[in-house]
């Protein structure tokens, strides 16, 4: 199993972002794709590691190197690569994020 390693930022609450933190727990979005015309049909189940972080992400607060888990890694595998870009969905954007690397989960 791959785990993909990204710097993700929360857009602020005036932005159109979250208006409460993400707790320092497994959080689950969707994501989609920016840069990727083969994967911009739809979004990509994810989960965020954000206990291996440990603190709240607050509304315009950013994470570098957070690790992300797909659901469907097999399908989306062979056309990530760092730099890929991507926003955090849930009912509207709240987020952005770019792949830093991709590793083998432990």
């Amino acid at each position: 199993m791959k785990r993909f390693i990204a710097n993700i930022r929360l857009s602020r609450t005036e932005e159109g972002g979250r208006s409460q933190p993400i707790p320092p727990r497994t959080f689950g979005c969707p994501v989609f794709f920016e840069n990727v015309p083969e994967l911009q049909s739809h979004g990509y189940d994810c989960r965020m590691l954000l206990a291996e972080y440990g603190e709240p992400v607050p509304p315009g607060g950013a994470v570098d190197e957070v690790a992300l888990l797909f659901l469907a890694a097999d399908e989306i595998l062979s056309y990530l690569r760092p730099g890929v870009r991507f926003s955090l969905w849930e009912g509207k954007t709240i987020g952005s994020g770019i792949v830093v690397r991709i590793e083998d989960a432990p």
